[in-house]
């Protein structure tokens, strides 16, 4: 009965939480700007909700948990094993998602040829291709003179973007590449079957810039780039033996 009510306890806690983070979050009509795209206030209610709920309601049952085991030690006021109770469960909790959210890091390394700037790609899980080698245990992608990579891994990595961007030179030197020279393009997969091929890869990258490197650029949106398609021709061609032009009229 008691685990019961800390669980309505917690599901109160989330509602009345999400609901105030979506009414902080409102911006109202007249603060509003063109072509910009806003959140309603049950959108944000729901979004918090999915979010805040399983949070507050694990570490509701940690701490019940921990206030019964504490329960055994008389000298201990009810009070204190309460706070004490959730402090331990709140400890527990927030190391467990820093944990989670750490091993969630894409964390690759990117080594582009010296001087080079515009559209940066890689392809995964191209027939044919290498796999990715590692150092230290961190993906190393060779950008080539055309700007792409390609590989044979399955996928690529997901979470929290923390990769470091390097230009090689002549004698293998890495210079290191400021973040805000670089404009992270979305994940994009092609999914098809031209006669008795299959194609099913996916890519991503990047935009780099040498003398525009700002926080403004780094923010800045570009689809998945404008040179994918000439260097999709190339894949088709050279790994699979397939006509750009067999592949559009498959369509």
């Amino acid at each position: 009965m008691r685990l019961l009510k800390v669980i309505l306890a917690s599901a109160f806690l989330s509602f009345t939480i999400s609901l105030i983070v979506s009414l902080i979050s409102y911006t109202p009509k007249s603060k509003k700007e063109p072509d910009v795209y806003y959140s309603s206030t049950s959108e944000s209610f729901f979004f918090s909700l999915i979010y805040i709920s399983p949070i507050l309601l694990t570490l509701g049952i940690i701490a019940f948990i921990i206030y019964v085991l504490l329960g055994k030690i008389k000298r201990f006021s009810n009070i204190f094993k309460g706070i004490l109770s959730i402090v331990i469960a709140a400890s527990i909790t927030f190391l467990t998602l820093t944990l989670l959210n750490e091993s969630n890091e894409t964390d690759d390394i990117y080594l582009i040829p010296n001087g080079y700037e515009g559209d940066v790609y890689v392809f995964y899980n191209i027939k044919g291709a290498p796999m990715v080698e590692k150092e230290d245990d961190i993906e190393v992608h060779v950008i080539n003179e055309k700007g792409y990579f390609l590989t044979s891994k399955p996928d690529m990595d997901y979470g929290t973007v923390t990769d470091r961007y390097y230009y090689v030179d002549e004698k293998g030197n890495r210079i290191s590449i400021s973040n805000k020279c670089v404009s992270l393009f979305g994940a994009s997969g092609l999914t098809k079957t031209v006669g008795d091929e299959e194609f099913d890869f996916i890519y991503t990258g990047f935009k780099l810039t040498k003398d525009n490197c700002s926080d403004e650029f780094m923010a800045e949106s570009h689809g998945n780039g404008e040179s994918a398609e000439k260097i999709i021709r190339d894949i088709l061609k050279d790994h699979y033996g397939v006509d750009y032009k067999l592949w559009i009229d498959s369509y």
